[in-house]
């Protein structure tokens, strides 16, 4: 196993165009509202904005609370999207330096039953020591992306 990765897949019974857009789309409507920087009391909505080439949340306050940004967005089939977080504080907070962001790389391929969604979150080294082995623990010891993707997976069975 590589420690500078973790890749999970997982199975959704919607068409891969179908299935991307759910996830970029429809992203507030499946992504665990405690999962954010500003609180889930505090938290209006999640985003991914793909004209403007990012992602995150915007506070009941409006504010603006980037992860990071979209690096590539090939519709139907892949996502690719800049992690800018620091683990090593609670709550997380936005890390400022897109050269230190993680990367998180996801497919969405033609399976028999629908679309094999693989998620290839990388690059935790770039944001360095201690940054990347707090992120580590977090995202591959606590399963983070298996959990995220399962809900992923019940969101679309709702809509199939």
């Amino acid at each position: 196993m590589n420690p500078d990765e973790i890749t999970h897949s997982i199975d959704v019974p919607v068409p891969p165009e179908r299935a991307w857009a759910l996830f970029v789309h429809h992203f507030p409507d499946w992504w665990p509202r405690e999962h954010c920087f500003c609180g889930e009391a505090a938290l209006d909505t999640v985003f991914i904005d793909l004209d403007k080439a990012q992602w995150g949340e915007i506070t009941r306050s409006g504010d603006r609370d980037l992860w990071g940004a979209v690096l590539l967005a090939d519709a139907g089939r892949s996502l690719s999207l800049g992690w800018q977080m620091d683990a090593t504080v609670s709550p997380w907070v936005p890390e400022p330096d897109p050269a230190r962001a993680s990367v998180i790389d996801i497919t969405f391929a033609k399976h028999p039953d629908g679309t094999r969604v693989t998620l290839r979150h990388h690059g935790f080294s770039r944001q360095g020591e201690p940054h990347a082995q707090a992120m580590r623990d977090v995202m591959i010891g606590l399963k983070r992306w298996q959990e995220w993707l399962e809900m992923f997976c019940q969101y679309t069975a709702k809509t199939a």
